[in-house]
């Protein structure tokens, strides 16, 4: 039986997925430079571009979401030039750090000026994406002189999630609509 006293999801939100090829580079260096907690822990989310981002949302946050998610494949591909490469603090584990690439929030202003004319307030807008997490002080520059040879983040697909950006929790996906209309 559902919950009969619930009507909100603790968190919900749209975000962009990498290209399959800049995943695989960026779980490499992962491999090769990390100490990512154990998955248990809950830093298992996937590499991500947030759009949106509500807490405590309602039934109808999730079909506004949905429809939102639907009206964003006509900026798939999302290309973003790569500005350079530097160490994000991770906010919910004091000490641990990620390797990120900044882009510029002037790429993204059509983008986020069409998502937050749709959901207001929770539309979000991020210069950066963490590609590299859990990276220790001493293979910090490793990681950063390999991201010198990134040129662009190439993202091509758009995830609704609800609770944790990870592949159990994704609710729908944009290229899920257009594989459907064919």
């Amino acid at each position: 039986m559902l919950e009969l006293s619930s009507n909100t999801i603790k968190a919900l939100g749209i975000f962009g997925r990498l290209s399959k090829e800049q995943e695989e580079f960026f779980d490499t260096l992962e491999t090769k430079y990390s100490n990512k907690p154990d998955a248990s822990k809950g830093y298992d989310v996937f590499r991500h571009l947030t759009l949106t981002f509500i807490h405590d949302a309602s039934i109808p946050d999730v079909q506004d979401e949905l429809d939102l998610l639907y009206d964003l494949k006509r900026f798939l591909p999302v290309k973003l030039r790569a500005k350079r490469a530097f160490v994000k603090d991770e906010v919910t584990m004091p000490g641990a750090e990620h390797i990120a690439i900044e882009f510029g929030l002037e790429q993204t202003k059509e983008l986020v000026a069409f998502v937050s004319n749709r959901v207001g307030d929770n539309a979000v807008a991020t210069p950066y994406t963490k590609v590299v997490w859990f990276v220790p002080k001493d293979h910090q520059q490793a990681v950063i002189d390999q991201l010198s040879n990134v040129k662009e983040l190439v993202f091509t697909d758009f995830y609704l999630v609800s609770n944790k950006q990870d592949e159990a929790n994704t609710i729908y996906t944009t290229n899920r609509f257009s594989s459907r209309e064919k």
